[in-house]
């Protein structure tokens, strides 16, 4: 009776020991699969957030292929938007709706990163009197991150400038962005981003005053009556309703200035990275999810040759 009990006992041991292993190996696994997820999302949102060679190669420096070529492939890009001295160095596309491309890539892929948008209630030639770009805020640095930076008062001092491309082929049209302000702002903010186009030369006045009552940092002698007024618009997290928005003038550039521009973007801009998150950021998007299932597979056929040990240890 008593090695009944005890075999019984053994049993129940065996039994708990096995029900334990596969509870510790279904965790393990989920948290392996999260894991997993989580290195597929944050390298999907890095990947091509920076601006990836096959869009580089449209940058406006004069060479070929030319901006009028991107535009050609899809026509909604507008224009290439650069602001000297950030990553910020993108085309503009525009949409039939706003929601268009938040998710989409410039060639028309699903991208995490999305793309930097013009309001679809805006003119694409951004004759209106205020213009809104929207883009994602990327952690590191790409799409607008960015803007969140201007906030900093040096930062602002030193970042005044930027160029708004509208064709690079001869005659080259661009505009200068002036930066006169950084602002912090709701995202239903009725004059912010009620509707861009409905802001008329005579509201400016009013506009202007808004926009320096939000805003962080402000520079007075820049923008007034008869300007038009760009902004660029992102998140201020991944979480809250907050908008950072950068606020500048458009000035039209002389054929001198559109050359030295030029030059600038020759030389290379911030957003071409170089080191190990570069080099990251190139990465095919379908290599760390491979490398993840391999690891994934790994784990399995080593937790799988323990128990057959284990098992062949009990045996004996």
């Amino acid at each position: 009776m008593e090695r009944e009990e005890r075999s019984l006992a053994a049993r129940l041991v065996k039994a708990g020991d096995r029900v334990v292993n596969a509870i510790a190996l279904i965790l393990f696994l989920l948290l392996l699969l999260y894991a997993g997820y989580g290195i597929w999302y944050t390298h999907s949102l890095q990947n091509g957030s920076f601006l990836p060679d096959e869009l580089a190669q449209y940058r406006p420096d004069g060479e070929r292929p030319t901006l009028e070529e991107l535009m050609k492939l899809n026509p909604d890009v507008t224009s290439w938007l650069t602001m000297d001295g950030t990553h910020i160095d993108y085309p503009v596309v525009q949409g039939e709706e706003d929601r268009e491309y938040l998710n989409k890539s410039v060639m028309g892929e699903f991208s995490l990163a999305g793309s930097i948008f013009l309001s679809s209630d805006n003119k694409r030639d951004f004759s209106d009197t205020y213009s809104l770009l929207y883009g994602h805020h990327i952690e590191g640095g790409a799409m607008f991150a960015d803007i969140l930076e201007y906030r900093d008062a040096s930062y602002f001092g030193k970042h005044r400038t930027g160029t708004l491309w509208y064709r690079t082929e001869a005659p080259a049209r661009a505009d200068r962005i002036e930066v006169f302000a950084v602002a912090e702002a709701a995202g239903n903010d009725p004059l912010i981003f009620g509707a861009p186009s409905g802001i008329k030369p005579a509201d400016l006045p009013g506009f202007l005053d808004h926009i320096r009552n939000v805003s962080v940092q402000y520079r007075d002698g820049i923008a007034g009556e008869g300007d038009r007024i760009i902004a660029l618009s992102t998140c201020e997290d991944a979480v809250s309703f907050g908008r950072v928005i950068l606020f500048g003038r458009l000035v039209p550039m002389s054929e001198a200035e559109i050359r030295a521009a030029m030059e600038r973007e020759k030389k290379g801009a911030a957003s071409q990275r170089g080191g190990f998150r570069g080099f990251l950021d190139r990465l095919p998007a379908w290599l760390l999810p491979s490398a993840g299932a391999l690891l994934l597979i790994l784990l399995l056929y080593i937790l799988w040759r323990m128990s057959r040990r284990r098992k062949a240890k009990d045996r004996e």
